[in-house]
Order: C-alpha cells, then structure tokens, then sequence
C-alpha cells in the first residue's frame, strides 16, 4: 500500500500505527451503526483485512485511506444488516425501519463531516474561510461582500481550494460521499 508517496508494508511499524490510528474510528462506526461492540470489532477488523488483501492499492493520504476504510465499513454493516433482516435483494430501504436508515445517515454524515473538516482545515487561511461560508449556503456574490473581494477572486480561491481538497482526500473520498448519502436519499 502506498500513501502519501510511501510504501507502507503491511508488517511494519508505519501499518500498525495507521491501524493504531483509524481502528477506534472504525470499530467505533460499525459498533453504533449495528448496536453490538462485537460486531463492530469484527467488522472493523474485517475492514483492514480487506486493506491489506489490496496491497498494491495507492491513497493520497492517510485522510484518502480513512475514507476508503469508511466505505469498507459502511458496506460490511449494511451487509450484516442484510443478513440479520435476511434481505436479499440491493435495496436497503426494503427490511429497514425508518429509525435505522435515519440513524446510519447520520452516523455516516457526522464521519462525513469530521473528514472533510479536518481536511478543511489544512487550506490557506483565505481558502478556507470560502469554502466554509460555501458550506454555509453564501452564494459567491455574497462570500465577495463578507470578505470584501471579488467575485472572480472567490471562484478562483474556490477552484483552486476543491483542487486541494481532491488531492488531500483522493477519489475516495468522493465515491464515500456519494456511495454514503445518494443511496439513502
């Protein structure tokens, strides 16, 4: 696996402190999600195994692999939830109460939202208060009054801010998104 532009074994000492790191997370994640701590370990363990199967699997950075570890679990729960409801067809909203697809959205949004943040957070000073106010609702015009510049200059900091994010996060971070929020919805 590589991250970051570095290959990381996965006997080493660099595989097991990124497991150090995100395993809470995910264990976290799946426990809530199927109300059982034993379910959640094992699917969270389950989770990086099937990391460590793809190998030659490349993430931009750690951020990229914890939301590819994200889909991993998200898709482990919903298959126990199938299995436990013994639904088998590829609709979840079939078998499920409105109570338990309402709180495994929220599960994944809060994950959701805690990612994008931190990653948010890494941006110059000026990109991220954009891309804040964006996630507020403020339209450009507005962004340009509030920070008193122009319009052009927020689509450019804008542009040049979801680019950044596209590199810190990778292209799972995207498919997380819409894998997490389009098929509840």
């Amino acid at each position: 696996m590589r991250v970051s532009g570095i290959t990381i074994q996965y006997n080493s000492k660099e595989f097991k402190a990124i497991f150090e790191r995100l395993f809470p997370s995910m264990y976290m994640l799946a426990s809530r999600i199927l109300k059982s701590e034993e379910k959640g370990k094992d699917v969270a363990q389950e989770a990086f195994v099937k990391l460590w199967q793809k190998d030659t699997e490349e993430f931009a950075s750690e951020k990229a692999l914890q939301a590819y570890l994200y889909v991993l679990v998200k898709n482990a729960c919903i298959s126990v939830l199938r299995k436990e409801k013994n639904i088998s067809n590829t609709s979840l909203d079939e078998g499920l109460t409105i109570a338990q697809k309402s709180f495994l959205n929220e599960i994944l949004r809060e994950e959701t939202y805690k990612l994008l943040h931190e990653a948010i957070k890494e941006l110059s000073p000026q990109s991220e208060r954009v891309v804040r106010l964006t996630l507020e609702g403020y339209r450009n015009q507005d962004i340009a009054n509030e920070l008193d510049i122009t319009i052009n200059s927020v689509k450019t900091v804008k542009k040049r801010a979801y680019n950044r994010l596209r590199q810190m996060l990778g292209s799972q971070f995207v498919a997380f998104i819409l894998g997490s929020f389009i098929e509840f919805f």
